[in-house]
C-alpha cells in the first residue's frame, strides 16, 4: 500500500480555499443556458418515453416498470388473462385495461 505523504492534509486544505471566477461575455452566458435547458428538456423527454408516461399503450419494458414486476411475472400475469394488444410480432398493454383488470382482482378487506 502506498504510503501518504504526511502534509497531504495540509494540501487538500490549500486546493479547497482557492477558487477561480471565470467572467463570459452576457450572450456566452445566454447560449450556455440554452444549451443546458435544451439538454435537460431532451433528457426529461426520453425518460418519459422510455418510461412510456405519455402514452396510454406500453411494451413489455415500459409495462413492467409500470407495475413494478419482472418479466417473468409479466409472462405470468398474460396467462392469468392480463389483456395485451398483438399487433405482428409486437405486444402493447393498455394501461387503462391494466387498471381495469387489476380492478377485478382487488380483494376487499
Amino acid at each position: 500500500m502506498q504510503k501518504l505523504p504526511n502534509n497531504l492534509p495540509m494540501l487538500l486544505d490549500i486546493r479547497k480555499e482557492k477558487n477561480m471566477l471565470v467572467q463570459l461575455p452576457e450572450e456566452q452566458t445566454q447560449e450556455i443556458q440554452k444549451m443546458i435547458a435544451t439538454l435537460i428538456k431532451d433528457e426529461i423527454h426520453h425518460f418519459k418515453e422510455d418510461m412510456g408516461l405519455d402514452t396510454p399503450f406500453l411494451n413489455k419494458k415500459q409495462t413492467c416498470h409500470y407495475l413494478g414486476i419482472s418479466h417473468n411475472t409479466l409472462d405470468i400475469w398474460i396467462a392469468m388473462g392480463l389483456p395485451y394488444i398483438r399487433v405482428g410480432k409486437s405486444i402493447r398493454f393498455s394501461k387503462e385495461s391494466i387498471k381495469q383488470w387489476m380492478t377485478r382482482l382487488e380483494i376487499s378487506a
